[in-house]
């Protein structure tokens, strides 16, 4: 058995030894076996972002005996970058490895929270995979959303009231992004094709993307009380971050109206019928006739006149009031019925004087009362010595022709301002008295008044008192007030105020000469209230208050009776606002518990007091917006003196309802106008009540006439004492018709003017049937200048307007003077066309309509090319900043430059021709080959225009002979040096100011440098021509200009020019470079170049006003006398097609000549034109 077993063994063991060189011949054997082969990324997960780069390094093994040939393909995500080659042949030995670095750039709009996978396969020399590995990149989530508006502000269309703006959204991320955009019209805008006034919408944003949203808004058809602009308040909601904001949109008229008050027109008459309906009196008729003329400076004229019920002549004399009056200077007279304050009124029939300038105020009076017989006298001073102080006295002196009252009273006071916190105003009055009451004859008495205020930090303080005594001849006899209110801001949000009212009024009972009783009513209260800020639209307020009354000699009270009582309240309110801010609601509460301390028939045997305690509550209700009020209150118990005494002796109750709502807006467009209110009061205990009803219609008609009707209906009922219901009614109505005429001023007139906005199809600037008006054109007109130098009515400074469908602007009565108009289209309409004009100065002296074109631009572009020769050392020649210009048929140029390439566009308005021409600054050098071009478009949109310099191939001599004239063909060069300095003429100080050097044949620039600002020094080198101007132009000063007749033999020459520059005052003058032909007022061809240069100088000093002065020689001025005014002419007619027309026009003849008129070259330089300027 053991043998069997050792032969196990040695078999088993035979069989493990050789066991793989078995496997080795089974693989040569069939060759099919599996290639072994094992990759790997060194980082299997990279983290990374857009358009950057990542770097990972691919192990490759070959685990096999043989040699592996393979192919490496690495694949990458679309719009990601392999660095280097994608495809590598790898050739690997029995058990060797290879490493292989891997560069990929990232995508731009890789998507974020999104794993990408690179991929390296390796595939067989048959195609088959051998192996794929893989490499995750991570990129993270990046949000960068920005939002906004296009623009800040949107303008409503004058007639559809409605307009589109537009949000535009960037994601900058690397996600799609959901926005939530929500829109809050707030009740007057309502947004989209569902007029929505709360609207909202979802929108989802791609990553690396922009998106514009365009929504419409439209303004709800309803009164809107003046209001211009509107906000539209937006919230808009991404999922990490919210934002609110606030778009603007604006609604302009394309009309307006210069309001002139009626109380500044020449001429105003109104026809009043009164009592139309009564049935039992004939309606009383009546007229006003009112105006105010107003006159050079600021002088003025007014008037006025009303007769009341006049039935006879003389009534239109004595039931009247009527007065005239003027202002002159400083001064002002007014006779006829004159009413003044002088601490007491004097009002009557009668003569106004006063004297006023900056420090003092004169002031008198006479006049005598038609009804009560009283002559009145008074006369004031008041002198200003400084604007924060004044002191002012006065008299008044009236007298009775039926009474033997006379009254004498005079006052001082001042007012004055302490470290700008603290204002104090105060007045004594003395007042003697002469009139027989109750055995006395003569009375003194006494008036005052006292006022302060300051603000100190947070402290602000009010305090007022006025005093006039038991006979003082004033309003404020027998009364004292006294009222104090210091507030204190806690903080923003709340606020702490006291209020301290102390009133007594203390008025005898006169009967005949006679003091019959003595009645004094009395309260006193103070406050403390509390007042703070619950949220931006409410505000609450509440606090305690105590309030004493006291009231003596009442008629039915027993002698030396009186009463008095003492309340303690708490007051609790509110104010709401909504969102708009346009109504308000005020709800308050008031509860008090009250106690009678002293009752005037408490002593009496035959009457018991009442409730000595009792209470009461005060509700009130007020509700405003822009045309609906609405006042309520209701009051349960005793709460003013008058009740609390009833009740403490009758023991009756008070319960009280008061109800008035009022209306007044305009009902149709701005010609019909309701006003219409209601007052409803009802006792609850006494069983009464009392209405009022009150419309009023205006209709305002075309031409400044208006008519109104007026109808009040009172109603009234009453519950006797024996349960009986009594009503009373009442019917009253009245009517008027008013005109007013606008008559125009010597001072100032006023005229209507209406611009028209079109589409200039033929470019002619002439408004033909088929050229359609541009609507939604901003217009801005403001005021420059105007001859009226002092106040003028419904004065017009500037308006923003909006052009209609008809491309019409419209304003009526402005005043006349020099208005600058600066317009731009906002709305989609002008299309491919733009303004023809820029800024426009527009001179108001009559009714007109203003054609503005807007016209369609075509394109001219081209080039600058240079021919050079090949033995040039001319080196690198600047191209850049040439100018080309383009002249149309009627003179108008159109400019622009050169870029550093040598190419330009220029857009130009549609006309017939051009002629474009390039400024020659390479003439030393090149020769051009074409100077300009006639462009006809013919219908083409585009133009091009190429200019072409040669250069010149030549040889120069610097010393000609007469021996070289068979050298005929050689160009002679002459070369001038120009140098000098420029100053000041007034000063002599150096001046840093531009010379240039002007070919007269081409109008082009040869060449321009600036003087030194140090010494004034300049020098310029040029090839010597006789066409030549030298121009010098510095800010301040008027330009120099004058031809160079160098008349240069030499081949070098030096020429100094010293030039001294006027600076442009007041009264200084220059002379234009501009001669004229004997008996000839035409500008030459170079004029033009010289009044080019003056307009671009006055447009840059727009405030000043210029002269222009015209003159002639002796010959032309025996005869041709207008000749030198009609040279002025046609300079300021140049200067205003231009766009300068503050000018006026002088002619001189040959009373000024610059040089002598005995030879034909003196008389040419006295025919000549000069600017002077008048005013600045």
């Amino acid at each position: 058995m053991r043998r069997w077993y050792i032969y196990i063994y040695i078999v088993l063991f035979n069989l493990l030894l050789h066991l793989p060189e078995a496997l080795f011949a089974q693989y040569y054997l069939y060759n099919d076996a599996p290639i072994n082969i094992d990759a790997s990324f060194t980082r299997h997960s990279i983290e990374s972002s857009a358009q950057k780069s990542i770097f990972n390094v691919l192990t490759i093994k070959n685990k096999s005996n043989r040699q592996e040939n393979l192919t490496l393909n690495i694949t990458v995500p679309q719009g990601w970058a392999v660095i280097g080659s994608e495809k590598n042949d790898i050739n690997l030995n029995p058990f060797d490895s290879i490493i292989l670095p891997i560069r990929v750039a990232v995508g731009a709009k890789v998507k974020g929270d999104i794993g990408y996978s690179i991929i390296a396969s390796l595939t067989d020399s048959k195609g088959n995979t051998v192996k794929n590995v893989y490499c995750f990149v991570k990129i993270p989530r990046v949000t960068d959303l920005s939002i906004r508006y296009i623009g800040k502000l949107s303008y409503f269309d004058p007639v559809n009231n409605s307009t589109e703006f537009s949000v535009v959204i960037k994601n900058k991320g690397n996600r799609e992004e959901p926005v939530n955009l929500l829109f809050d019209g707030n009740r007057q805008l309502v947004i989209g094709n569902q007029r929505q006034a709360l609207f909202s919408s979802d929108v989802s944003i791609p990553p690396y993307t922009d998106s514009t949203f365009t929504f419409r808004a439209e303004l709800k058809d309803e009164e809107l009380f003046g209001k211009n602009m509107f906000g539209l308040k937006s919230i808009i909601t991404t999922v990490d971050t919210t934002l609110r904001s606030t778009y603007w949109f604006r609604k302009i008229e394309s009309q307006y109206k210069n309001y002139i008050s009626p109380n500044n027109k020449p001429l105003n008459i109104e026809f009043i019928a009164l009592g139309i309906l009564d049935a039992t009196r004939k309606p009383i008729k009546s007229v006003i006739v009112d105006g105010k003329t107003l006159f050079k400076g600021n002088s003025e004229l007014y008037y006025f006149y009303r007769n009341f019920a006049s039935s006879t002549e003389s009534d239109f004399y004595k039931n009247t009031r009527m007065y005239l009056g003027g202002t002159f200077g400083n001064w002002n007279i007014e006779i006829g019925d004159n009413n003044r304050s002088f601490e007491t009124v004097l009002f009557g029939r009668g003569g106004y004087l006063a004297f006023q300038n900056k420090k003092i105020k004169i002031e008198v009076i006479a006049n005598k009362n038609q009804k009560s017989d009283l002559d009145n006298i008074g006369g004031a001073l008041n002198i200003t010595p400084t604007l924060t102080s004044k002191i002012f006295t006065g008299i008044a002196y009236s007298k009775s022709n039926l009474t033997e009252f006379e009254s004498k009273l005079y006052y001082l006071g001042s007012g004055f301002t302490i470290n700008k916190k603290h204002n104090f105003y105060t007045l004594l009055g003395y007042n003697q008295l002469t009139r027989e009451l109750s055995g006395k004859k003569e009375h003194t008495e006494f008036g005052g008044e006292f006022n302060y205020n300051s603000i100190i930090g947070r402290l602000n303080t009010i305090i007022k008192a006025k005093y006039g005594s038991q006979l003082y001849n004033s309003s404020q006899a027998g009364r004292l007030n006294i009222y104090v209110n210091p507030q204190w801001y806690i903080n923003p949000k709340n606020k702490l105020s006291l209020y301290y009212t102390h009133n007594i009024n203390e008025r005898p009972t006169i009967q005949g000469t006679a003091i019959t009783n003595n009645s004094i009513m009395g309260n006193h209260e103070i406050k403390v209230e509390h007042m703070f800020l619950v949220s931006p639209s409410v505000h609450a307020f509440w606090g305690p208050a105590v309030e004493y009354y006291n009231w003596k000699g009442a008629t039915n009270f027993p002698p030396n009776g009186a009463f008095r009582s003492i309340n303690y309240k708490i007051i609790v309110g509110a104010r709401l606002k909504n969102a708009t801010g346009t109504s308000t609601l005020t709800p308050k509460i008031e509860i008090a518990r009250s106690s009678v301390l002293e009752f005037p028939f408490q002593n009496t045997d035959s009457v018991s007091i009442g409730n000595k305690n009792f209470g009461y509550q005060y509700f009130s209700l007020n509700y405003r917006d822009n045309s609906f009020n609405v006042i309520a209150f209701y009051t349960s118990g005793p709460r003013s003196i008058l009740e609390q005494s009833s009740y403490s002796y009758s023991n009756k109750t008070t319960r009280r309802l008061q109800f008035m709502p009022s209306f007044d807006r305009f009902i149709y467009k701005n010609v019909v106008r309701l006003h219409a209110g209601l007052s409803y009061t009802n006792n609850l205990v006494a069983k009464s009540s009392y209405s009022n009803i009150t419309g009023q219609v205006y209709w305002y008609l075309p031409k400044d006439w208006r008519f109104y009707v007026l109808g009040v209906y009172t109603l009234q009922s009453r519950t006797n004492p024996q349960d009986n219901v009594e009503n009373y009614q009442s019917l009253y109505v009245e009517a008027s018709l008013r005109k007013e005429f606008n008559l125009q001023h010597p001072r100032v007139k006023f005229y209507d003017i209406e611009l028209v906005f079109f589409k200039d199809f033929d470019g002619n600037f002439i408004q033909g049937d088929n050229e359609p008006g541009v609507k939604n054109v901003l217009l801005n007109i403001s005021r420059e200048s105007s001859d009226a130098n002092s106040n003028i009515p419904g004065d017009f400074y500037n308006a923003e307007l909006l052009s209609n469908n008809f491309g019409k602007v419209k304003l009526e009565r402005i005043p006349e003077g020099i208005y600058k108009l600066v317009y731009n289209p906002i709305g989609k309409d002008a299309g491919t066309f733009s303004k023809a004009l820029e800024e426009m100065t527009l001179t108001v002296d009559k009714n007109k309509i203003l054609y503005i074109p807007f016209v369609e631009k075509n394109k001219v572009f081209g080039k600058i090319v240079l021919s050079r020769s090949r033995l040039s050392g001319l080196g690198r020649i600047d191209v850049s900043n040439v100018r080309i210009t383009a002249t149309d048929s009627k003179g108008r140029t159109y400019t622009t430059l050169t870029d550093k390439n040598g190419d330009f566009v220029l857009f130009a308005p549609i006309t017939d021709q051009y002629v474009v021409n390039i400024n020659n600054i390479f003439y030393e050098n090149f020769d051009l080959r074409q100077n300009n071009f006639k462009v006809q478009f013919n219908g083409y949109k585009q133009f091009e225009v190429n200019f072409v310099f040669d250069e010149k191939i030549r040889r120069i001599n610097f010393s000609p002979s007469t021996q070289d004239a068979q050298l005929a063909n050689i160009m002679q060069v002459r070369r001038t040096n120009l140098r000098g300095s420029v100053k000041d003429a007034s000063t002599l100080t150096p001046i840093r100011a531009r010379v240039n050097l002007v070919n007269t044949k081409t109008n082009t620039v040869v060449t321009s440098m600036y003087s030194s600002s140090q010494t004034g020094d300049y020098s310029i080198s040029f090839m010597a021509d006789d066409y030549y101007l030298l121009e010098i132009l510095a800010d301040g000063y008027w330009y120099h200009s004058e031809n160079l007749n160098l008349n240069q033999v030499t081949t070098f020459l030096n020429v100094t020019k010293d030039v001294l520059l006027k600076p442009i005052s007041i009264g200084s003058k220059i002379e234009l470079n501009i001669r004229f032909d004997i008996n000839k007022t035409d500008l030459a061809s170079e004029s033009v170049a010289e009044l080019n240069r003056l307009i671009r100088l006055l447009k840059d000093n727009g405030n000043i006003k210029i002269e222009v002065q015209g003159h002639s020689d002796d010959l032309e001025a025996l005869n041709n006398p207008q000749i030198s005014e009609e040279r002025a002419k046609i300079v300021a007619r140049f200067l205003i097609e231009n766009g300068f027309s503050n000018i006026q026009i002088r002619g001189f003849g040959n009373t000024i000549p610059i040089s002598s008129n005995d030879t034909e070259q003196g008389r040419a330089l006295n025919r000549r034109v000069e600017i002077e300027v008048v005013s600045k």
